[in-house]
């Protein structure tokens, strides 16, 4: 792995920690976080590989924000965790955007099932009838699936 590489690695999962940590106390991912770690991704991307470098930084982080764009348009997932997804791109690039959405997406998707599965076996043991709509009340911080499913897509890449 080239230092170049190795660095942008190194500032993605920074960003990833730190955005995993806020959203678990917070429940936001907040711009600030978003706007630097994709001004790094860019930066990096430039200097590595000139203006090819910042196109391709431009392509992730659009390609990252449409991969994220239709779940919050739905409802599913806060405008944070999207921006969050675009950063990630903007280190990536498009292939390794839709790479970690997938990732993230898997990651999510078996969070979620965990949740249910606690919920149900929480309400069976105090007496309580679970339904699913109790379930359609709770919220996830997604920043924790971001965070692996992205870690998984460069450990798979």
């Amino acid at each position: 792995m080239d230092a170049f590489r190795l660095t942008g690695t190194v500032c993605l999962l920074a960003f990833l920690a730190a955005a995993t940590v806020v959203d678990l106390r917070t429940r936001r991912i907040p711009n600030l976080l978003t706007i630097s770690a994709a001004a790094v991704g860019l930066l990096l991307n430039l200097s590595r590989g000139g203006g090819t470098g910042a196109l391709a930084c431009g392509a992730g982080l659009l390609t990252g924000f449409a991969a994220f764009l239709p779940f919050y348009l739905a409802g599913g997932l806060g405008a944070g965790d999207v921006k969050a997804m675009a950063a990630i791109g903007a280190f990536l690039g498009p292939k390794g955007a839709l790479m970690a959405a997938a990732w993230t997406l898997g990651v999510g998707g078996l969070g979620a099932l965990l949740v249910l599965g606690a919920m149900r076996w929480r309400a069976a043991h105090s007496g309580r009838r679970w339904q699913l709509r109790d379930a359609r009340r709770q919220q996830f911080p997604y920043g924790l699936a971001i965070a692996f499913g992205s870690a998984l897509s460069l450990v798979w890449s």
